[in-house]
């Protein structure tokens, strides 16, 4: 999550070594990268995903408690020389919970290219290192207004002491004797101050705020004359103010968002079963895990970030139900009340394909894992759905339920010499005559046995009937099998199913 602040007015040059002089990052101290201490610190940066590569910005402070890489900790020494090569900051590493120890060669490495590595004490706050950070970014931008380092101070005060948007429209329209107005994308009024001038005589003028690069709102500023230079300073100031502000909320409700995700991860992984913990964090949360659940994975053919997937769980997915995105992969926790039996169609999972397709997510294919009664279940779930899941685009199915998937998984359960033993036995010559002359003779055998009727069979295959009679002659000719044996056609139909499985996963 970027939280960085980019309003009008050159980035000043704070130094790593300046940062680590602050009350949020005192006790931590530098394992690696001393030489370059006097790199720029620009923003902040929270890194709990993979690929953070691709979200990672010039001069940022990058914190991280090592979680994506808690199963390849050798994989450091590549990122510490990827992250250099991008040109971060410093790194700041919480390790103990994910990571015991930083790696040699990781170090080694960041020696090599002067990047600095703090390491993080357990009870150091993400929160209070980002809002730190953004605070002295803010004071040391720009040049003081002209005659008004007063109003300056007390805009930036607002803003680090936490008075919000409210405060800060009021600050600033009791400097400038004007109505102002702090405006959310959607033109919302997030906070205002000052007397509105009559609308006859009244005119607007609209300043950014921006985090990020990205408009986060509009501070409006009404009157019945253009605001002066000096007044567009401190309309500028409080841009700032409110920028820093909104950056602070953005990161905190980022590294909140992010920590749910990495709860929910090692639920479904079977990290996280300690009831104690569960309850505490469900709690917190706002989450209910002790009714039955079921855990839905959802493969997509375009990746969809995690706003737009949790935008499309709001009409896709029932009451109560979770969920977040895994790159080209969404997971899902859903109340297990939502599925009803077999003998009922289930809409529910193919709702949220429709949503997530309508999101923008290409073909998607969807799958249902077994009803977890508890929350220590939900791993098992989640297994079930990812062998589904599996079956599912195997066999060009977008919706399935790993309880009515039994003959597939028994299919994929035997061993894989032993079924290619029987796929050989009791299909082999009419395979070799499909790919030697381009026939269907299995797709018609599939048929015939499905229907136990040629006539209904060469309805289905819309071909005549003689020609069915044909086929029929031929698939005679080439297999040993009594097609009227009951034996032999459950033999042949599992056969045909396995094939066309087997065929399937591995295409």
């Amino acid at each position: 999550m970027l939280a960085e602040m980019d309003n009008d007015g050159g980035m000043s040059a704070i130094t790593v070594r300046e940062v680590l002089t602050l009350a949020a990052l005192r006790g931590n101290f530098v394992v690696a990268g001393q030489n370059g201490l006097e790199r720029v610190v620009t923003g902040v940066n929270v890194m709990e995903v993979p690929d953070i590569e691709s979200f990672v910005k010039r001069g940022e402070l990058l914190l991280t408690t090592a979680y994506p890489l808690r199963e390849h900790p050798e994989d450091l020494a590549v990122l510490v020389h990827t992250l250099s090569r991008l040109g971060l900051a410093a790194l700041a590493v919480k390790t103990g919970r994910y990571l015991e120890r930083l790696p040699d060669d990781a170090l080694a490495m960041a020696n090599e290219l002067g990047l600095p590595v703090i390491l993080l004490a357990e009870d150091t706050s993400f929160n209070e290192v980002i809002g730190a950070v953004l605070a002295i970014v803010l004071t040391e931008y720009g040049a003081d207004p002209a005659g008004a380092e007063e109003i300056r101070e007390r805009l930036t005060g607002v803003a680090l002491a936490g008075g919000g948007l409210m405060e800060i429209a009021r600050t600033l329209a009791g400097a400038l004797d004007r109505h102002v107005s702090i405006l959310d994308p959607e033109g919302v009024a997030l906070g205002e101050g000052g007397v509105l001038p009559d609308e006859n005589f009244g005119e607007s003028w609209e300043f950014p705020v921006t985090v990020g690069g990205r408009e986060r709102g509009l501070i409006v500023v009404n009157g019945t004359d253009e605001p002066t230079l000096g007044q567009r300073r401190l309309v500028r100031q409080a841009c700032f103010a409110a920028g820093m502000h909104i950056a602070q909320a953005l990161a905190s409700l980022e590294l909140d968002r992010q920590m749910r995700v990495l709860f929910l991860e090692e639920l479904v992984a079977g990290k996280a079963v300690d009831e104690s913990l569960v309850r505490e964090r469900s709690r917190l949360f706002g989450w209910d895990f002790r009714s039955d659940h079921a855990v839905i994975l959802a493969r997509l053919g375009q990746e969809l970030g995690d706003s737009v997937v949790v935008s499309a769980a709001r009409t896709g997915l029932p009451r109560g139900g979770l969920a977040w995105a895994r790159g080209q992969e969404v997971v899902a926790i859903v109340p297990a009340e939502s599925i009803p039996t077999e003998a009922v169609p289930w809409l529910q999972a193919d709702s949220w394909r429709k949503a997530l397709e309508r999101a923008g997510g290409g073909d998607v294919y969807v799958a249902t894992g077994s009803v977890a009664r508890s929350a220590a279940e939900l791993a098992e779930s989640h297994s079930a759905a990812r062998e589904s899941l599996s079956i599912a685009q195997a066999t060009g199915r977008k919706n399935v339920r790993h309880d009515v998937l039994t003959l597939e998984r028994v299919i994929l359960s035997v061993p894989a010499d032993l079924l290619a033993e029987l796929i050989h036995r009791e299909l082999g010559p009419i395979v070799d005559a499909d790919i030697a002359n381009g026939s269907d003779l299995c797709a018609t055998l599939e048929m015939f046995l499905g229907t136990g009727n040629a006539a209904d069979a060469a309805r289905r295959l819309f071909i005549h009937y003689n020609t069915m009679k044909h086929r029929m002659s031929r698939i005679a000719g080439l297999i040993t099998a009594d097609l009227s044996d009951p034996r032999a056609r459950l033999r042949l139909s599992f056969a045909l199913q396995a094939r066309k499985l087997v065929l399937d996963a591995h295409r």
